[in-house]
């Protein structure tokens, strides 16, 4: 049994250190996790709605989300501070957004599209055939909500602490 636990524990550091390592590279089009409000707004407009700017007991951290409705695409932004600069924490997109992955995965793409794409990252026990499919683990990475065989959402980032 503690055999187990040791396996099992080595697994999931493998598969978030993976999810981080592909939090680097990803994004949608110009759109990458870590850069600023300002370089965000250009790339997509102004937001048509922002969150309250909010401190998380969780982390210590200033957190607000910005909705770009017309693109389909909502960021979630951090700060150190108040008025300290937010970078871009997650990105999640929705219908009409046109953008893709660095690998090529747009909403529409179908399921099969998506683990072909992401073989070597694809997290199979975080996953659920026809709803969704993991990249990376969910404590960082992609997952691809599935709705009729097609991607119907994208979030990149951590979606469990």
């Amino acid at each position: 049994m503690r055999l187990l636990l040791i396996v099992l524990c080595a697994v999931s550091a493998i598969a978030a250190k993976d999810g981080f390592q592909l939090m680097k590279s990803e994004g949608l089009g110009a759109l990458k996790l870590g850069i600023q409000r300002t370089a965000a707004i250009k790339i997509l407009g102004s937001p048509s709605k922002s969150g309250k700017l909010e401190e998380w007991d969780a982390d210590g951290m200033f957190h607000q989300q910005l909705e770009f409705k017309s693109a389909g695409i909502t960021l979630s932004l951090v700060s150190k501070s108040k008025g300290s600069a937010q970078s871009v924490e997650s990105i999640t997109a929705v219908a009409p957004c046109r953008l893709a992955t660095a690998a090529g995965i747009r909403l529409g793409s179908t399921e099969s599209e998506v683990i072909k794409a992401y073989r070597r990252h694809h997290n199979k026990e975080d996953s659920t055939p026809g709803t969704l499919v993991v990249a990376g683990s969910i404590y960082g990475g992609i997952t691809f909500e599935i709705k009729s065989g097609k991607v119907s959402q994208i979030f990149i980032g951590a979606s469990a602490e």
